[in-house]
C-alpha cells in the first residue's frame, strides 16, 4: 500500500465501469460490459472462467494493449494516457507470444534477465523444473515445457504487477501446483498477480477470486 497522506492510500490497480467493445461481421461484440474492482496491495488474484467470457480481454486492457471506455488505473497512472510509463510497471503474459523458437531456454533467461539482477534466477528455474533444460531450443520443448519457460521470464522481468493469462496451460496436476504455489510466493513479496484462468487448481491457491461472465465482473463464490 502506498501512502500518499494521513489517511489515504493510492490502489495498485482499479477499475471503474470498464468497457471494451468489437467490431464484428456486421455486429459489434461487447467484450467488457462494465467491470469494476479495486486492489489495494500484493496479492495473487484468479479470475475465473470460460473461454470467451472476457478474462484476456481485461488483462490486455489493464496492460495496455485494447482500447477501453472508463478508467483503468496502474499506481495512480490512468492506462490510456499513460502508456510508456504503465509498461515499466506492468508485465502481460499471454500464451505463446513471449518466446523465440531458435533461442534455448538458457538463452531465453539469459535475455530477460539482463535488466533484473535482484531475482534468484537458479532458484526459481529449480521450482519450475527448468534446470536440466537449459541446452534445449524452445522449439523442442513440449507445451508445458514451453510454458514454464515463459512463466519463469514473466517473473524475472520484475514489474510490479503481473498479468498472466492461463498460468497453468498444457501443465499437469503436479507442475499446476508447483506454479500456483510460485506465484503465492512472487505476491507475498511484494509483486501484484492477476491470472486469467479455468483451472481449480490455481482458484485453490489465490489470496482473491471473481468470477466472469459474458464480459462481466462478479465476486467468486
Amino acid at each position: 500500500m502506498l501512502y500518499l497522506a494521513a489517511g489515504e492510500y493510492q490502489p495498485m490497480l482499479e477499475a471503474i465501469n470498464v468497457k471494451v467493445k468489437y467490431k464484428g461481421k456486421g455486429d459489434t461484440v461487447e467484450a467488457l460490459r462494465g467491470v469494476s474492482f479495486n486492489i489495494n496491495k500484493p496479492l495473487f488474484v484468479a479470475i475465473n472462467g470460460p473461454s470467451g467470457s472476457g478474462k484476456t480481454t481485461l488483462l490486455k486492457a489493464i496492460a495496455g494493449r485494447v482500447p477501453y471506455e472508463g478508467s483503468i488505473k496502474v499506481m495512480g497512472l490512468e492506462v490510456k494516457d499513460n502508456r510508456r510509463e504503465v509498461s515499466n510497471l506492468v508485465f502481460y503474459l499471454p500464451v505463446g507470444e513471449v518466446l523465440i523458437n531458435d533461442l534455448t531456454v538458457d538463452e531465453s533467461i539469459k535475455l530477460a534477465s539482463m535488466s533484473n539482477h535482484s531475482m534468484h534466477i537458479e532458484s526459481l528455474l529449480e521450482w519450475l523444473g527448468l534446470s536440466k533444460l537449459g541446452n534445449r531450443k524452445i522449439i523442442e520443448l513440449s507445451t508445458g515445457e514451453r510454458r514454464r519457460v515463459e512463466l519463469a521470464i514473466a517473473l524475472i522481468r520484475g514489474r510490479r504487477i503481473i498479468l498472466i493469462d492461463e498460468p497453468t496451460v498444457g501443465l499437469d496436476e503436479d507442475n499446476a501446483r508447483k506454479v500456483s504455489e510460485l506465484l503465492k510466493v512472487v505476491s507475498r513479496q511484494g509483486r501484484l498477480i492477476v491470472a486469467a484462468t479455468h483451472d481449480s487448481i490455481l482458484v485453490e491457491y489465490s489470496d482473491l477470486v471473481y468470477g466472469m461472465r459474458n464480459g462481466l465482473l462478479y465476486p467468486y463464490l
